[in-house]
Protein backbone atom coordinates (compact mmCIF):
# COMPACT_ATOMS: atom_id res chain seq x y z
CA UNK A 1 0.00 0.00 0.00
CA UNK A 2 3.04 2.28 1.16
CA UNK A 3 4.58 1.67 -1.86
CA UNK A 4 1.30 2.39 -4.56
CA UNK A 5 0.81 6.09 -3.07
CA UNK A 6 4.29 6.74 -3.09
CA UNK A 7 4.71 5.55 -6.55
CA UNK A 8 1.60 8.52 -7.83
CA UNK A 9 2.94 11.63 -9.12
CA UNK A 10 1.65 14.75 -7.47
CA UNK A 11 0.49 17.26 -10.05
CA UNK A 12 0.99 21.01 -8.27
CA UNK A 13 -1.95 22.17 -9.34
CA UNK A 14 -1.47 25.87 -8.19
CA UNK A 15 0.39 26.48 -10.99
CA UNK A 16 -1.22 24.89 -13.53
CA UNK A 17 -4.43 27.12 -15.12
CA UNK A 18 -6.47 24.22 -16.69
CA UNK A 19 -6.77 22.23 -12.84
CA UNK A 20 -7.44 25.45 -11.18
CA UNK A 21 -10.49 26.25 -13.86
CA UNK A 22 -11.53 22.47 -12.96
CA UNK A 23 -11.44 23.40 -9.11
CA UNK A 24 -13.83 26.38 -9.55
CA UNK A 25 -16.67 23.64 -10.16
CA UNK A 26 -15.44 21.45 -6.91
CA UNK A 27 -17.32 23.03 -3.41
CA UNK A 28 -14.54 24.12 -0.85
CA UNK A 29 -13.95 21.26 1.30
CA UNK A 30 -16.59 20.48 4.18
CA UNK A 31 -15.13 21.69 7.14
CA UNK A 32 -15.10 24.29 9.96
CA UNK A 33 -13.22 26.89 9.09
CA UNK A 34 -11.17 29.06 12.25
CA UNK A 35 -9.27 32.34 11.44
CA UNK A 36 -7.20 32.93 14.40
CA UNK A 37 -5.82 36.31 15.21
CA UNK A 38 -4.56 38.69 17.99
CA UNK A 39 -6.38 41.94 17.60
CA UNK A 40 -9.77 42.38 15.86
CA UNK A 41 -8.81 44.33 12.10
CA UNK A 42 -10.46 47.30 11.00
CA UNK A 43 -12.35 47.17 7.78
CA UNK A 44 -9.54 49.10 5.79
CA UNK A 45 -6.56 46.58 6.74
CA UNK A 46 -4.73 44.40 4.46
CA UNK A 47 -5.86 41.46 6.91
CA UNK A 48 -9.45 42.19 6.74
CA UNK A 49 -9.63 41.89 2.78
CA UNK A 50 -7.34 38.98 2.90
CA UNK A 51 -9.64 37.37 4.69
CA UNK A 52 -12.88 38.65 3.23
CA UNK A 53 -11.71 37.29 -0.10
CA UNK A 54 -11.13 33.78 1.29
CA UNK A 55 -14.25 33.71 3.80
CA UNK A 56 -16.33 34.91 0.88
CA UNK A 57 -16.27 31.43 -1.19
CA UNK A 58 -16.60 29.69 2.29
CA UNK A 59 -20.15 31.62 3.20
CA UNK A 60 -21.49 31.03 -0.24
CA UNK A 61 -21.24 27.57 0.43
CA UNK A 62 -22.62 27.74 4.31
CA UNK A 63 -19.44 26.13 5.55
CA UNK A 64 -19.28 27.24 9.46
CA UNK A 65 -16.37 30.31 9.42
CA UNK A 66 -15.02 31.93 12.83
CA UNK A 67 -12.77 34.42 13.23
CA UNK A 68 -11.02 34.49 16.90
CA UNK A 69 -9.54 36.90 18.44
CA UNK A 70 -6.97 36.16 21.60
CA UNK A 71 -5.91 39.69 22.81
CA UNK A 72 -7.98 41.43 25.52
CA UNK A 73 -9.50 45.36 24.59
CA UNK A 74 -11.57 46.91 26.37
CA UNK A 75 -13.36 47.79 23.00
CA UNK A 76 -13.70 45.02 21.80
CA UNK A 77 -17.39 44.54 21.48
CA UNK A 78 -17.82 47.61 19.20
CA UNK A 79 -14.20 46.76 17.03
CA UNK A 80 -16.35 43.59 16.35
CA UNK A 81 -19.55 45.09 15.55
CA UNK A 82 -17.32 47.21 13.08
CA UNK A 83 -15.46 44.28 11.25
CA UNK A 84 -19.30 42.81 11.16
CA UNK A 85 -20.97 45.07 8.80
CA UNK A 86 -18.38 44.06 5.91
CA UNK A 87 -18.91 39.88 6.15
CA UNK A 88 -21.92 37.83 5.33
CA UNK A 89 -24.07 37.69 8.37
CA UNK A 90 -23.46 33.73 9.23
CA UNK A 91 -19.69 34.61 9.94
CA UNK A 92 -18.64 34.98 13.94
CA UNK A 93 -16.39 37.06 15.25
CA UNK A 94 -15.52 36.00 18.50
CA UNK A 95 -13.04 36.47 21.22
CA UNK A 96 -11.65 34.74 24.15
CA UNK A 97 -12.57 37.18 26.97
CA UNK A 98 -16.02 38.92 25.46
CA UNK A 99 -17.41 35.30 24.63
CA UNK A 100 -15.48 32.81 26.67
CA UNK A 101 -14.08 34.48 29.79
CA UNK A 102 -16.40 36.95 30.58
CA UNK A 103 -19.66 34.37 30.07
CA UNK A 104 -18.68 31.96 32.98
CA UNK A 105 -17.55 35.01 34.98
CA UNK A 106 -18.26 35.54 38.48
CA UNK A 107 -16.68 37.95 41.07
CA UNK A 108 -14.37 38.05 43.42
CA UNK A 109 -15.48 41.73 44.74
CA UNK A 110 -17.13 45.25 43.36
CA UNK A 111 -13.90 47.64 42.98
CA UNK A 112 -14.30 50.78 44.78
CA UNK A 113 -11.71 52.56 44.76
CA UNK A 114 -11.93 54.69 41.76
CA UNK A 115 -9.04 57.31 41.69
CA UNK A 116 -11.96 59.72 40.59
CA UNK A 117 -13.79 59.45 43.33
CA UNK A 118 -16.83 58.24 41.74
CA UNK A 119 -18.29 55.39 40.28
CA UNK A 120 -17.06 54.19 37.32
CA UNK A 121 -19.47 54.24 35.11
CA UNK A 122 -19.83 57.81 35.69
CA UNK A 123 -16.19 58.81 34.73
CA UNK A 124 -16.90 60.86 31.69
CA UNK A 125 -18.86 63.26 34.05
CA UNK A 126 -16.18 63.45 36.66
CA UNK A 127 -14.50 66.84 37.29
CA UNK A 128 -10.70 66.63 37.16
CA UNK A 129 -8.57 69.62 38.67
CA UNK A 130 -6.40 70.77 36.12
CA UNK A 131 -3.94 71.42 39.41
CA UNK A 132 -4.45 67.87 40.33
CA UNK A 133 -0.57 66.82 40.55
CA UNK A 134 -1.18 63.44 41.75
CA UNK A 135 -3.68 62.65 38.79
CA UNK A 136 -3.21 62.57 34.78
CA UNK A 137 -6.41 62.02 32.46
CA UNK A 138 -5.53 60.30 29.36
CA UNK A 139 -8.23 60.76 26.54
CA UNK A 140 -8.72 58.30 23.57
CA UNK A 141 -7.65 61.35 20.27
CA UNK A 142 -9.28 64.59 21.11
CA UNK A 143 -9.57 66.44 24.35
CA UNK A 144 -12.69 66.19 23.80
CA UNK A 145 -13.12 62.61 23.66
CA UNK A 146 -14.09 59.79 25.76
CA UNK A 147 -11.62 59.12 28.65
CA UNK A 148 -9.19 56.46 28.47
CA UNK A 149 -6.69 56.27 31.34
CA UNK A 150 -6.85 57.55 34.52
CA UNK A 151 -3.34 57.47 36.26
CA UNK A 152 -2.53 58.06 39.82
CA UNK A 153 0.84 59.11 41.09
CA UNK A 154 2.25 59.24 44.46
CA UNK A 155 3.70 62.12 46.01
CA UNK A 156 7.27 61.35 44.16
CA UNK A 157 5.59 62.23 41.10
CA UNK A 158 5.81 58.10 40.59
CA UNK A 159 3.40 56.45 38.82
CA UNK A 160 1.06 53.93 41.35
CA UNK A 161 -2.45 52.95 39.35
CA UNK A 162 -3.93 53.35 35.89
CA UNK A 163 -7.67 52.39 35.30
CA UNK A 164 -8.20 51.94 31.71
CA UNK A 165 -12.32 53.03 30.57
CA UNK A 166 -13.85 51.71 27.63
CA UNK A 167 -15.66 54.68 24.55
CA UNK A 168 -18.44 54.29 27.07
CA UNK A 169 -16.62 55.75 29.91
CA UNK A 170 -17.15 52.09 32.04
CA UNK A 171 -14.13 50.68 33.51
CA UNK A 172 -12.91 47.86 32.44
CA UNK A 173 -9.10 47.08 33.82
CA UNK A 174 -6.99 48.49 36.50
CA UNK A 175 -3.29 48.18 36.38
CA UNK A 176 -1.22 48.76 39.94
CA UNK A 177 2.52 49.80 39.52
CA UNK A 178 5.95 49.36 41.90
CA UNK A 179 6.08 53.36 42.65
CA UNK A 180 10.06 53.10 42.41
CA UNK A 181 10.56 50.52 39.48
CA UNK A 182 7.39 51.67 37.41
CA UNK A 183 7.08 47.46 37.06
CA UNK A 184 3.60 45.72 36.46
CA UNK A 185 2.82 43.77 39.36
CA UNK A 186 -1.56 43.38 39.49
CA UNK A 187 -3.58 43.58 36.71
CA UNK A 188 -7.58 43.33 37.49
CA UNK A 189 -10.25 43.17 34.73
CA UNK A 190 -13.60 43.95 36.17
CA UNK A 191 -16.84 43.55 34.02
CA UNK A 192 -19.71 46.42 33.39
CA UNK A 193 -21.46 46.02 36.62
CA UNK A 194 -18.33 47.12 38.59
CA UNK A 195 -16.99 43.43 39.92
CA UNK A 196 -13.29 41.61 39.41
CA UNK A 197 -13.61 38.81 37.25
CA UNK A 198 -10.03 38.32 37.11
CA UNK A 199 -6.63 39.29 38.85
CA UNK A 200 -3.13 38.80 36.68
CA UNK A 201 0.17 39.11 39.05
CA UNK A 202 2.85 39.73 38.18
CA UNK A 203 6.27 39.45 39.88
CA UNK A 204 6.90 43.35 39.95
CA UNK A 205 10.60 43.03 38.87
CA UNK A 206 11.53 46.09 36.76
CA UNK A 207 13.36 43.91 33.81
CA UNK A 208 12.13 40.78 33.89
CA UNK A 209 8.25 40.64 34.97
CA UNK A 210 6.70 36.83 33.48
CA UNK A 211 2.99 36.47 34.94
CA UNK A 212 3.39 34.87 38.17
CA UNK A 213 0.01 33.37 38.25
CA UNK A 214 -3.70 34.19 37.00
CA UNK A 215 -6.90 33.72 38.91
CA UNK A 216 -9.88 33.24 36.83
CA UNK A 217 -13.19 33.81 39.30
CA UNK A 218 -15.85 32.04 37.79
CA UNK A 219 -19.21 31.37 38.56
CA UNK A 220 -18.31 27.47 39.71
CA UNK A 221 -15.34 28.42 41.70
CA UNK A 222 -11.31 30.01 41.05
CA UNK A 223 -9.34 28.44 38.21
CA UNK A 224 -5.89 29.27 38.23
CA UNK A 225 -3.51 29.80 35.33
CA UNK A 226 0.46 30.00 35.34
CA UNK A 227 0.34 32.07 31.51
CA UNK A 228 -1.55 34.12 29.53
CA UNK A 229 -1.49 31.62 26.42
CA UNK A 230 -3.00 29.19 28.83
CA UNK A 231 -6.19 30.99 29.06
CA UNK A 232 -6.00 31.08 25.09
CA UNK A 233 -5.24 27.59 24.21
CA UNK A 234 -8.08 26.05 26.89
CA UNK A 235 -10.48 28.44 24.66
CA UNK A 236 -9.12 26.95 21.32
CA UNK A 237 -8.95 23.18 23.20
CA UNK A 238 -12.55 23.13 23.88
CA UNK A 239 -13.75 24.48 19.82
CA UNK A 240 -11.18 21.56 18.63
CA UNK A 241 -13.21 19.33 20.69
CA UNK A 242 -16.59 20.77 20.83
CA UNK A 243 -17.49 17.80 17.86
CA UNK A 244 -16.19 15.61 15.60
CA UNK A 245 -16.26 17.84 11.90
CA UNK A 246 -12.83 18.50 9.99
CA UNK A 247 -11.67 21.32 11.28
CA UNK A 248 -9.04 24.09 9.60
CA UNK A 249 -7.48 26.13 12.38
CA UNK A 250 -5.14 29.10 11.00
CA UNK A 251 -3.28 31.81 12.59
CA UNK A 252 -3.17 35.13 10.49
CA UNK A 253 -0.36 36.92 12.65
CA UNK A 254 2.71 35.19 14.26
CA UNK A 255 1.65 36.21 17.67
CA UNK A 256 -0.64 33.79 17.73
CA UNK A 257 1.50 30.74 16.58
CA UNK A 258 2.67 29.53 19.97
CA UNK A 259 -0.77 29.49 21.84
CA UNK A 260 -2.00 26.80 18.61
CA UNK A 261 0.74 25.23 17.22
CA UNK A 262 2.00 23.59 20.79
CA UNK A 263 -1.80 22.31 21.69
CA UNK A 264 -2.34 19.13 21.22
CA UNK A 265 -4.06 18.42 18.07
CA UNK A 266 -6.76 16.48 17.47
CA UNK A 267 -6.87 13.72 14.58
CA UNK A 268 -9.93 16.12 12.95
CA UNK A 269 -8.37 19.23 13.26
CA UNK A 270 -5.70 21.43 10.27
CA UNK A 271 -3.13 23.34 11.44
CA UNK A 272 -1.89 26.65 9.18
CA UNK A 273 -1.04 29.56 9.03
CA UNK A 274 -0.96 32.35 6.83
CA UNK A 275 2.30 34.45 6.04
CA UNK A 276 1.13 38.22 4.74
CA UNK A 277 4.50 39.81 5.86
CA UNK A 278 8.17 39.69 4.75
CA UNK A 279 9.86 37.47 7.65
CA UNK A 280 13.09 39.17 7.86
CA UNK A 281 14.31 42.69 7.48
CA UNK A 282 17.53 42.65 4.89
CA UNK A 283 18.88 39.13 5.05
CA UNK A 284 16.16 36.25 4.47
CA UNK A 285 18.37 33.80 6.88
CA UNK A 286 18.21 36.36 9.94
CA UNK A 287 14.64 35.82 10.48
CA UNK A 288 12.33 38.37 12.84
CA UNK A 289 11.96 36.61 16.59
CA UNK A 290 8.06 36.22 16.40
CA UNK A 291 8.61 33.77 13.20
CA UNK A 292 10.46 31.72 15.39
CA UNK A 293 8.11 29.98 16.21
CA UNK A 294 6.84 29.34 12.52
CA UNK A 295 9.54 28.27 11.25
CA UNK A 296 10.80 25.84 14.19
CA UNK A 297 7.12 23.96 13.44
CA UNK A 298 7.37 24.19 9.56
CA UNK A 299 11.39 22.34 9.96
CA UNK A 300 9.59 19.94 12.68
CA UNK A 301 6.93 19.30 9.95
CA UNK A 302 4.09 19.94 12.25
CA UNK A 303 1.61 21.86 10.41
CA UNK A 304 -0.79 21.04 7.45
CA UNK A 305 -0.38 23.98 5.17
CA UNK A 306 1.31 27.02 5.26
CA UNK A 307 -0.60 29.38 3.02
CA UNK A 308 1.34 33.22 1.15
CA UNK A 309 -0.23 35.97 0.51
CA UNK A 310 2.61 37.20 -1.71
CA UNK A 311 4.98 34.82 -3.68
CA UNK A 312 7.79 36.88 -3.04
CA UNK A 313 7.54 35.58 0.91
CA UNK A 314 7.24 32.08 0.00
CA UNK A 315 10.01 31.99 -2.32
CA UNK A 316 11.91 33.99 0.77
CA UNK A 317 11.08 31.22 3.27
CA UNK A 318 11.97 28.58 0.78
CA UNK A 319 15.11 29.87 0.21
CA UNK A 320 15.60 28.96 4.24
CA UNK A 321 13.75 25.93 4.41
CA UNK A 322 13.41 24.85 0.90
CA UNK A 323 10.39 23.67 -1.22
CA UNK A 324 7.79 21.93 1.34
CA UNK A 325 4.73 20.17 0.23
CA UNK A 326 2.44 21.91 1.83
CA UNK A 327 3.28 25.57 0.53
CA UNK A 328 0.53 27.19 -1.29
CA UNK A 329 0.59 30.79 -2.60
CA UNK A 330 -3.04 32.28 -2.32
CA UNK A 331 -3.57 35.50 -3.85
CA UNK A 332 -6.94 37.70 -2.56
CA UNK A 333 -7.77 38.42 -6.71
CA UNK A 334 -7.16 34.20 -7.64
CA UNK A 335 -9.72 32.28 -5.17
CA UNK A 336 -9.46 29.34 -7.55
CA UNK A 337 -6.47 28.66 -5.51
CA UNK A 338 -7.93 28.87 -2.30
CA UNK A 339 -9.89 26.11 -2.86
CA UNK A 340 -7.28 24.20 -4.56
CA UNK A 341 -4.82 24.55 -1.64
CA UNK A 342 -7.67 23.05 0.61
CA UNK A 343 -8.10 20.14 -1.39
CA UNK A 344 -4.39 19.45 -2.07
CA UNK A 345 -3.96 20.21 2.29
CA UNK A 346 -6.18 17.28 2.92
CA UNK A 347 -4.97 14.46 0.43
CA UNK A 348 -1.12 15.28 1.95
CA UNK A 349 -2.12 15.21 5.12
CA UNK A 350 -3.56 11.58 4.22
CA UNK A 351 0.11 11.16 2.48
CA UNK A 352 2.12 12.28 5.28
CA UNK A 353 0.36 9.74 7.90
CA UNK A 354 1.57 6.89 5.40
CA UNK A 355 4.81 8.24 5.77
CA UNK A 356 5.14 9.07 9.44
CA UNK A 357 3.41 4.98 9.81
CA UNK A 358 6.58 3.89 8.09
CA UNK A 359 8.63 6.11 10.15
CA UNK A 360 7.42 4.90 13.20
CA UNK A 361 8.67 1.25 12.50
CA UNK A 362 12.29 2.14 13.29
CA UNK A 363 14.04 3.83 15.36
CA UNK A 364 17.51 5.51 14.75
CA UNK A 365 20.34 6.15 16.88
CA UNK A 366 24.31 7.36 16.81
CA UNK A 367 26.15 4.59 18.38
CA UNK A 368 29.30 5.78 17.87
CA UNK A 369 31.39 8.72 16.62
CA UNK A 370 35.09 8.84 15.50
CA UNK A 371 37.32 10.52 13.65
CA UNK A 372 40.22 9.67 11.10
CA UNK A 373 42.16 12.20 8.36
CA UNK A 374 39.90 15.38 9.57
CA UNK A 375 36.67 12.95 8.83
CA UNK A 376 34.39 12.86 11.05
CA UNK A 377 32.60 9.45 10.97
CA UNK A 378 29.24 8.53 12.79
CA UNK A 379 27.81 4.71 13.18
CA UNK A 380 24.22 4.53 13.09
CA UNK A 381 21.80 1.80 14.46
CA UNK A 382 18.31 0.79 13.61
CA UNK A 383 17.00 -0.10 17.01
CA UNK A 384 13.91 -1.69 15.43
CA UNK A 385 12.59 -3.11 11.85
CA UNK A 386 14.52 -1.57 9.41
CA UNK A 387 11.64 -0.82 6.59
CA UNK A 388 11.96 -0.43 3.27
CA UNK A 389 9.93 1.43 0.68
CA UNK A 390 10.41 2.61 -3.45
CA UNK A 391 10.65 6.34 -3.76
CA UNK A 392 11.64 6.85 -0.07
CA UNK A 393 15.05 8.84 0.22
CA UNK A 394 16.55 8.23 4.03
CA UNK A 395 19.55 10.49 4.33
CA UNK A 396 21.34 12.06 7.64
CA UNK A 397 20.17 15.90 7.92
CA UNK A 398 21.54 19.30 10.55
CA UNK A 399 19.33 22.47 10.84
CA UNK A 400 20.00 25.37 12.42
CA UNK A 401 18.43 25.80 15.73
CA UNK A 402 16.81 29.36 15.57
CA UNK A 403 15.77 29.60 12.16
CA UNK A 404 15.60 26.01 10.53
CA UNK A 405 17.74 26.10 7.68
CA UNK A 406 19.68 23.19 6.47
CA UNK A 407 23.52 23.10 7.45
CA UNK A 408 24.40 19.88 6.88
CA UNK A 409 22.60 16.94 4.66
CA UNK A 410 24.66 13.53 3.97
CA UNK A 411 23.79 9.88 2.70
CA UNK A 412 23.67 7.04 4.87
CA UNK A 413 25.87 4.20 3.72
CA UNK A 414 24.27 0.49 3.24
CA UNK A 415 26.29 -0.30 6.58
CA UNK A 416 24.31 2.76 8.20
CA UNK A 417 27.93 5.20 8.29
CA UNK A 418 27.67 8.82 8.18
CA UNK A 419 31.21 10.59 6.73
CA UNK A 420 32.17 13.42 6.28
CA UNK A 421 35.27 15.86 6.63
CA UNK A 422 35.27 18.21 9.69
CA UNK A 423 34.78 21.66 8.89
CA UNK A 424 34.10 21.47 5.62
CA UNK A 425 33.88 24.62 3.45
CA UNK A 426 30.16 24.51 2.52
CA UNK A 427 29.03 23.26 6.77
CA UNK A 428 31.41 26.52 7.43
CA UNK A 429 29.59 28.98 4.83
CA UNK A 430 25.79 27.78 6.23
CA UNK A 431 27.17 28.05 9.20
CA UNK A 432 28.26 31.42 8.51
CA UNK A 433 25.03 33.16 6.35
CA UNK A 434 22.76 31.80 9.08
CA UNK A 435 25.11 32.62 12.35
CA UNK A 436 24.23 29.51 13.62
CA UNK A 437 25.19 28.73 17.07
CA UNK A 438 23.22 24.85 17.43
CA UNK A 439 23.05 22.61 15.50
CA UNK A 440 20.11 19.62 15.73
CA UNK A 441 20.64 16.53 13.76
CA UNK A 442 17.86 14.36 12.33
CA UNK A 443 17.15 11.27 10.42
CA UNK A 444 14.90 12.75 7.69
CA UNK A 445 12.72 11.16 5.42
CA UNK A 446 11.69 12.28 2.37
CA UNK A 447 9.58 11.59 -0.78
CA UNK A 448 9.81 12.15 -4.30
CA UNK A 449 6.77 14.34 -4.06
CA UNK A 450 8.35 16.24 -1.33
CA UNK A 451 6.86 14.56 1.79
CA UNK A 452 8.96 14.55 4.36
CA UNK A 453 8.80 13.29 7.97
CA UNK A 454 12.25 13.84 10.35
CA UNK A 455 13.30 11.78 13.49
CA UNK A 456 15.57 13.46 16.30
CA UNK A 457 18.91 11.58 16.19
CA UNK A 458 19.57 9.73 19.66
CA UNK A 459 23.09 8.91 21.22
CA UNK A 460 23.48 5.79 22.63
CA UNK A 461 24.01 5.09 26.43
CA UNK A 462 26.80 7.76 27.54
CA UNK A 463 28.90 7.99 24.34
CA UNK A 464 28.65 11.58 24.52
CA UNK A 465 28.26 14.42 27.15
CA UNK A 466 26.46 17.61 27.51
CA UNK A 467 29.94 19.51 26.07
CA UNK A 468 31.29 19.64 23.29
CA UNK A 469 33.36 16.55 22.57
CA UNK A 470 37.14 16.66 21.79
CA UNK A 471 36.51 14.63 18.60
CA UNK A 472 35.49 17.36 16.29
CA UNK A 473 34.89 20.19 19.30
CA UNK A 474 31.29 20.25 18.36
CA UNK A 475 29.46 17.26 18.68
CA UNK A 476 27.38 17.01 22.18
CA UNK A 477 24.46 15.12 23.73
CA UNK A 478 21.15 17.93 24.47
CA UNK A 479 19.43 17.11 28.11
CA UNK A 480 16.61 15.35 25.78
CA UNK A 481 19.72 12.71 24.85
CA UNK A 482 19.93 13.42 21.43
CA UNK A 483 22.96 14.68 19.00
CA UNK A 484 23.58 18.31 18.21
CA UNK A 485 26.80 20.36 17.71
CA UNK A 486 27.54 23.90 19.53
CA UNK A 487 29.46 25.90 17.09
CA UNK A 488 32.57 28.06 18.14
Amino acid sequence: MFQNWMKKKVEHTLDQPEQQETMTSVDMPDMDYYFIMGDVPTQDESLAKSLKARIKPLADEHKRTAILTLNYDVNMKERIHSLEESFPSQVDILNVFEHYILPESGSKRRYSECIAGEASHQINEAVFSENEPLIQVTRYELPSSPICYVDQFNEEQQLVKREEYNWQGVLCRVQSFVPHTGALYLEELIKEDGSIYMEIIYPGDAKKNPVRHINWYKKTGIQTFVKKTDIKQLWLSSIQSQNDRLKLMMTEDRDQDRHLFKMEQSETTYYAAFVHDAHYEEDPHQIYSQYGELFKQIRKQQLDAVFFGDTKHKEDVEKVLGEQAYFYHVSSHEMPAWNTALHQMLDNRIRKDELRRFVDRMKWVLRDLSSEHHVLHLQLEVKDEMSHADHVQIDFAGYDRVNGAEIIAQTIDENHLVSFPIGHFQTKKNIEINQTKFVDFYIRFKTVELQEVLQRLEVEGELLTNKPSSIDGWSYQTKQGNYSWKVK
